[in-house]
Order: C-alpha cells, then structure tokens, then sequence
C-alpha cells in the first residue's frame, strides 16, 4: 500500500465525522486551463458480506464549462465522473485514494480536447490533449506569381505549357515575432474562404484550376501553374533592337488571401494554411485572379494606361467588402509603394542590373543560371533578302535542377493587409494581431523555386524570329547590327527564361 496523503489521513476519522458529510450542496471550482466544474458529495459504508467495514466518501462531478480566455465566452460541456474516498478498512474496493469511471473523462471544448482527472475532495488534473486551431485570414493587395522575360524581336515568344514550374517559393515566418514558431501547413488546392461565427472556412467545390500549392518545407509554401494552364510572353518591340526589358511581365494576383491558424492554448505557435481567394472579386469569380503586367507599364516607360490602371485599383474592394480594416492612410488599390516593390521582382527593372563578361555559369546572386546545351546558343539573325518576315528558330526547354549556388537567391518584401473586421473580438483576432511583428503589415521571403529541384522539359517553349529583309536585293536596310546569339538563363527563383546577350 501507498503511503496516505494529508486528506487520506483525514478520512481515517471516525464514522461520526463522516455521517456530518452525508450530502454537500454544489461547490464549482475552476482550473487552469479555464475549465469548471460543479460537485457533490454523498457517504456511504462498504462492507463484505454483513460486515460493514467502514465509511467512504463518493464525489460526482459534474456541470463542466469552458471559459475562452480571449472573449470570456463560456461553453457548457457533456460528461460527468465520480470519484470514491475510501477509508483504510473498506477492503471491498481497490487502495485508498480515487477512483473515476472513466478514466479518464474526455472533455472536447472551442479550444481543444483535454482530459480530466478526479484528486482529491472535489478537485481534478486538467490535460489538454488535442489543440484546436482558430482559422483566420488577411487580405493583402497582391502576390507575385512570377517573372517571365521577353524573348528578343517582336516576333518572338516563350510559353509556358504543361509545367508546375512557373511560380514562386515563400516563407512569411519574418512578419511575426521572434517567440512565434511558424508552421506551413497546406492541401493542394487553393479554394474560397469566408468567415462563419467568426472564424475562416473554405468555400465547397471552389478549388482553384489555375494554380497549386504545396508545403516545400516546415517553413515555406511553393506556388505554381497548373499543367492545364499556359503563360505566352511575347517578344521586344523593336526587333532591330531586342534587349528591352520592359517587355518583360510580372504576374501579379489581385484576391489573394492568406489563411492562417491559431492555437489559443499556443500563444506561440502560428500556423499558415497557404492562400486562399477572394470570391468577391467580380474578375476571379472562381478562382484567383492573375493578371499580367509590363515593366513598361509599371515603371511609366510606356506612358499612362487607365485601363492596367483601374485594374491595379481594384474598386471591387470597397464596394463589395466594406468590412475590412485597412491601417491609417492606406487602402485596396495598389499605391506608388507597391508598384516599387513589385519591379524590384525583376532585377532588370534596376538598369544598373547587368551580367558580367564573360557569362557566369550562374550569376553572382545566385538569381540566373545557364540552361545547358540544347538551346544555348540561341541564334537571332536578320533573313536574307526579300524575307521581310524574319528567319525563326523553334527550341525546346529544360527547367534544370538548382545548384547550391543557385538556392542562394531571394526576394523580401512587405505590403499592408486589411482583415476583415467579423474578425475582431475573437480569438482568431486577439492572437493574430498579437503575433504580428508590425501591424497590418506582411513581409514575405520569396527564395529559390523548389519544385525546379525535378527536371522539366517544355517542348516548342521558344520562337525566335529575327529582323526582316523586305529588299529583294541587297543590302538589307536597315541592316541588324546587333547581338546575334542569346544565352538562355533560367530563373531560379520564378522558374522561368531569361534571355541575354552572348556577344
């Protein structure tokens, strides 16, 4: 037999102090974690046979509660144990001590499952089993899909076609504080979300059939095209001059949402859940909505576009959803700040951005890397005369495995967030606007694409048509006096081909 605990001892008193003790009114007391409880107490004696062998206590407990420490909102939960105290001579039952049925009594609450564990007279262990996570999202502006480069001529193209390997490689584990750990968990599809009873929940039947995600590491989520889908970016303007990196476009996605979780029991753990989609958006009804821009258009090269322009305000915002709560000064439509930010995506937007000579295997940055030959050197040479359409070159392209050189590069950034304001108050809110680094603000990392670790091969990827010669006669003017071989470079970072200059 154990050695007696002080209320063991206590219960060795005579059957005079016992019969006192016949029945107790309700008592509650509260754990912590916020669980309550209510219980009563009745006595009784055990005996064997016709032989009573002394008095023991039975406790029932009952009338469990939980209290959400964020709102102070109290939920009532089913299930009821009782414990016996026994005094030392009732042999008839196991050791001294408490006995519950069941053992333990499972309590599922709003903030997980825990266990519960009858103790002493009226008193109990708490053990939280299983958290449940709090869903939540944040509405940033924009994310950026990817880079894709234009080819050099007017007549030229590279496309995109049955690939997974056009997107990008983030973590967003710096928007939150030191003491937060951050989880990536994710499921393939990227679907609809909106808020029931105050918490995020994904649309049915509303995955997204243009792009994919998938967990590249504890810390990071990997966006990418669908195979079904095909990104065509067209050459230069001027195939007399083909290196024009204002044709090149940055894809940007204008409903993004980013779903996170929360523990309330975990006040340091974060999970991220990957994106979602704003379905209130009129122009990504069903899905995300990409959209396609020049550098030009961006950086003002082109002139002034009302049309990209009322895009990139994205008016739906405050007509659909006036709900959200955006920081001081800022708003739904992308601002000059963003626009900065967005063009340092493509290092080329920076004119003092350049590859040395001769060219690296893989730039300094770990940014480029050389595709192998086939196609290098890619040939971009004026026709003959009386070919006023150009002579073209078809290729195809493979996306190669990063080296370590190449998983040096990265891309940080930050933008503002609104969330949505059936958020605040409850413990999705309370916990998430506590983690957040700096307030109403996300800073992401892109990095090297993972999913270009696999091989792939894109078949007629690359069209290029030089200059023209519509004299029938020579010489052809004007005569092309420019680069006549590109080197193909692949984006580690966005998966896509950069052409460059050979000579």
């Amino acid at each position: 037999m154990s050695s007696m605990s002080k209320f063991q001892r206590m219960l060795l008193l005579p059957a005079l102090f016992f019969s006192l003790l016949a029945y107790t009114p309700a008592q509650t007391k509260m754990s912590d974690p916020p669980i309550s409880w209510q219980y009563t107490t009745t006595q009784g004696q055990c005996k064997i046979g016709n032989n009573r062998q002394g008095p023991y206590l039975t406790v029932h407990y009952s009338n469990f509660a939980y209290t959400d420490p964020s709102t102070g909102t109290v939920t009532s939960l089913s299930g009821t144990v009782t414990g016996y105290y026994l005094e030392s001579s009732c042999i008839s039952f196991p050791e001294p001590g408490t006995k519950p049925s069941p053992d333990p009594l499972v309590l599922n609450t709003p903030g997980g499952q825990y266990d519960f564990v009858a103790s002493g007279l009226g008193g109990g262990s708490i053990t939280l089993v299983t958290p449940v996570a709090v869903s939540g999202f944040i509405n940033p502006k924009y994310v950026i899909v990817g880079v894709t480069y234009a080819p050099p001529g007017p007549s030229s193209f590279v496309q995109y076609t049955n690939s997974t390997t056009v997107g990008n490689t983030t973590s967003v584990s710096s928007s939150f504080s030191s003491a937060d750990s951050v989880t990536v968990t994710v499921t393939k599809d990227i679907s609809a979300w909106s808020i029931v009873g105050g918490a995020a929940v994904k649309v049915a039947n509303s995955a997204s059939t243009s792009l994919m995600q998938a967990s590249s590491s504890s810390s990071s989520n990997t966006l990418s095209q669908t195979a079904s889908v095909s990104l065509k970016t067209n050459g230069t303007g001027n195939a007399f001059s083909p290196v024009n990196h204002d044709y090149d476009i940055i894809w940007l996605w204008l409903n993004p949402l980013f779903i996170f979780s929360v523990e309330p029991n975990s006040p340091n753990t974060v999970i991220w859940n990957g994106y979602g989609y704003d379905s209130h958006d009129p122009s990504g009804t069903g899905g995300p909505d990409i959209f396609p821009v020049y550098v030009g258009d961006l950086n003002g090269d082109f002139g002034s576009n009302p049309s990209i322009s009322q895009v990139l305000a994205r008016g739906w915002v405050t007509t659909t959803e006036p709900s959200l709560i955006w920081p001081s000064g800022a708003g739904p439509g992308l601002n000059s700040t963003d626009i900065a930010n967005i063009l340092t995506a493509d290092p080329f937007s920076n004119p003092a951005y350049s590859l040395p000579t001769p060219l690296p295997a893989t730039s300094a940055d770990g940014r480029f890397t050389q595709v192998p030959y086939p196609p290098n050197p890619i040939a971009y040479i004026q026709a003959g005369p009386g070919n006023g359409g150009g002579l073209t070159t078809i290729y195809s392209l493979v996306n190669t495995a990063i080296t370590s050189t190449g998983q040096s590069t990265s891309y940080q950034s930050q933008q503002t967030f609104s969330i949505d304001s059936q958020f605040s108050g409850g413990t999705w809110f309370s916990r998430f606007t506590l983690d957040v680094k700096q307030s109403n603000t996300l800073t992401w990392s892109q990095t090297w694409q993972q999913t270009l670790t696999t091989t792939k091969s894109l078949t007629d990827a690359l069209s290029i048509t030089g200059p023209g010669c519509p004299q029938t006669t020579p010489p052809c003017v004007p005569a092309y006096t420019g680069p006549a071989q590109f080197i193909t470079f692949q984006d580690n970072q966005y998966g896509t081909f950069m052409f460059y200059p050979a000579n």
